[in-house]
């Protein structure tokens, strides 16, 4: 049996702790992780801020550094013009859900609904091959009303963006693991918001209960509305292009649609979004991706 020297002891002892050290660090690392779309679920708490925000989710999430990205800038000029010969269909939009739950999710502020008999309101046709029945509304906004959306328009930025998120019909959710190599699996129509001096009353049932969420993971139940309040349907005139989703883990299976003319918001509406808190406590006072790459894609003006 051979007895190790004292030097050698020592060194071999040295290893191991390196060793244990190292694996606790992978470990602590993984634990500040949760994969929460699409089907993840370890525990990353992706954000906006320095350690954690958008420049950092391509260490974890690999398809955050992919070619069909979003949001994106839209150089109008630079679309091909469609004349669709099939126009947008929306089905549902004026009916009014029986329930409404407004939530903070720690990073925004996300609206669902509930519908009688579960008939989900949804669109179709347009850039769309299939039926996709709505899931929900997520807000954009950002420091100063200079800033905020997350797609721009000729490089224009508008203080907030909304959008619709809505998934292919027979699914239930963007977090559908079975959605994860659908290229076309969810549509999300989105809103740019521009300010003016009066109040918008068809964000009231929104904006007058931001405060009961100001704690993020809160959620609580507001007056249904009807989803045209926020923007009649429209069948003509708007962008669309494939993209990804704008939060981890940024899966390219998104069809987005862009209406280009905005929503009514007054200054001090979007200043309630501000007052949305982190789960860190801090105000989220920034919430956008930025721009990404176009590469070979084209983005399409349906006329």
């Amino acid at each position: 049996m051979i007895n190790p020297s004292l030097p050698e002891f020592l060194v071999g002892v040295g290893i191991f702790l390196l060793f244990v050290l190292l694996l606790s660090e992978i470990v602590d690392g993984a634990d500040m992780f949760s994969f929460e779309s699409c089907g993840y679920s370890t525990s990353f708490s992706f954000g906006y801020d320095s350690e954690n925000g958008p420049h950092k989710w391509k260490l974890l999430f690999p398809e955050c550094n992919g070619c069909n990205q979003s949001p994106i800038n839209i150089v109008t000029r630079l679309a091909a013009v469609l004349q669709s010969s099939e126009p947008l269909k929306w089905s549902g939009y004026r009916s009014q859900p029986t329930s409404m739950l407004l939530e903070n999710d720690g990073n925004s502020v996300n609206v669902t609904g509930v519908w009688s008999g579960g008939a989900l309101p949804n669109v179709t046709k347009g850039p769309l091959n299939d039926t996709y029945n709505f899931h929900s509304m997520i807000f954009h906004w950002g420091p100063s009303n200079d800033e905020g959306s997350e797609h721009t328009l000729d490089y224009v930025k508008f203080p907030m963006e909304l959008q619709m998120v809505h998934v292919k019909k027979c699914y239930t959710s963007p977090q559908d693991r079975s959605l994860l190599h659908t290229k076309d699996a969810v549509a999300i129509i989105s809103y740019f918001l521009q300010i003016t001096n009066d109040d918008n009353p068809y964000l009231d049932h929104i904006v007058t209960n931001l405060w009961r969420i100001s704690k993020a993971g809160t959620k609580v139940s507001i007056p249904p509305f009807p989803l045209e309040w926020l923007y009649p349907p429209f069948e003509c005139s708007y962008y669309s292009y494939n993209g990804s989703l704008t939060q981890p883990p940024c899966t390219e299976m998104v069809t987005w649609i862009i209406q280009p003319e905005p929503i009514a918001i007054s200054s001090f509406q979007v200043a309630q979004f501000r007052k949305i808190r982190s789960s860190k406590g801090n105000p989220v006072l920034l919430n956008t991706r930025p721009v990404q790459k176009l590469n070979d894609r084209e983005v399409y003006f349906y006329d």
